[in-house]
């Protein structure tokens, strides 16, 4: 069945890259070069989450202000450009990642040779998922206190904590400006750990590609800036604990 489902995918992937080769050619075939493109939309997420912390508040009562300020006011076409690079390059990364672990699923490169790679990635995909449950958070808006909300829950259903952690979002008063703090300091301290991993990821790999070609990267560039002026990320209303988030 696991054969089946792995040659099924890699038709789909041949089939794709045979026609992305014949469009773009082989240097500029993303689905080549997914580990590097991964790579490389990392470090554009890190240099935009450093711009954007320059000029975040981390206090609970004026995050979103904060944001809302260089988002949609005179700074919108600095600061508001770059908060929309760090949000669709981090979705992108999240595309990148999951097509990368297919197409080594695909390629039967989970086992043998391979397995280090396979084992040291699955780490990389909690980091990543750690790292973009806590961006979310600080923006503090409806969307952030609904994933708040739900995200607490499902901790609260494994065996961990001795008592409910979402009763933390039942009132205003149950969060402070230290609870922020320890969010900016998990949201830095996750990708340091993530970039860690993905270093362990590719030592047993021979040549490893971690730069993508100039072309591919100046395309990536200029795509995340079309999108980002075209449809610039925006939050939502503001979070209020005193009431249910609903509809985000």
């Amino acid at each position: 069945m696991i054969a089946l489902v792995r040659r099924g995918i890699a038709r789909g992937f041949d089939a794709a890259e045979r026609g992305l080769n014949r469009l773009a050619g082989p240097a500029l075939n993303p689905l080549a070069q997914l580990g590097a493109l991964g790579f490389f939309l990392f470090w554009i997420v890190a240099v935009s989450g450093i711009y954007l912390f320059m000029l975040f508040d981390t206090g609970v009562e004026n995050a979103h202000a904060s944001v809302e300020w260089y988002s949609t006011t005179g700074h919108r076409w600095h600061a508001g450009v770059m908060r929309s690079f760090h949000r669709y390059a981090s979705d992108m990364m999240i595309v990148v990642m999951v097509l990368h672990l297919l197409r080594e699923f695909s390629r039967d490169r989970y086992r043998g040779g391979r397995w280090f790679s396979w084992v040291t990635g699955v780490p990389v995909i909690w980091f990543l998922y750690m790292s973009g449950i806590t961006g979310y958070w600080l923006v503090w808006d409806q969307l952030a206190q609904y994933i708040a909300t739900t995200s607490t829950e499902l901790l609260d259903w494994l065996p961990i904590f001795g008592e409910p952690i979402a009763r933390n979002f039942l009132a205003p008063s149950s969060l402070s400006n230290r609870f922020f703090t320890l969010l900016v300091f998990l949201h830095i301290a996750v990708p340091l750990v993530l970039l860690f991993m993905l270093w362990i990821h590719i030592q047993r790999i021979t040549r490893p590609r971690v730069n993508p070609p100039r072309a591919l990267a100046a395309l990536t560039m200029l795509a995340l800036l079309a999108v980002s002026i075209v449809k610039p990320a925006l939050s939502q209303g503001a979070a209020d604990l005193a009431k249910v988030p609903s509809p985000v």
